[in-house]
């Protein structure tokens, strides 16, 4: 089966240019599987990198790398809670990025 699809946002238009921008930025920083994990992980609430590391399977200089890849886009909150710092998802910045991608992949 072959899909087409169209692509709209292939226009010198600067809005759709920075919808690109922002989808690629997007799809390289979910594109790794531990970052998907973390995503997974996020989805029950808030948790520090201690809490993190132990369900993935990385380490914690892994991943504090990969939360940091993923907050740099927008997709994490973080809250200091002592001397923890807690990562959350930010629910808006991810409903952004899918009406960005619906707007790119239509």
């Amino acid at each position: 089966m072959i899909f087409i699809m169209n692509f709209k946002c292939c226009s010198k238009n600067s809005s759709e240019a920075e919808n690109i921008t922002k989808t690629y930025a997007f799809l390289r920083a979910i594109s790794d599987q531990n970052r998907l994990k973390i995503l997974c992980v996020l989805q029950s609430g808030s948790k520090c990198v201690c809490e993190i590391v132990p369900l993935i399977g990385i380490s914690d200089k892994l991943a504090s790398h990969h939360l940091k890849q993923l907050k740099d886009i927008g997709l994490l909150i973080e809250s200091r809670e002592g001397k923890f710092m807690r990562y959350g998802l930010d629910k808006k910045a991810i409903k952004e990025y899918k009406k960005i991608f619906n707007q790119v992949i239509k």
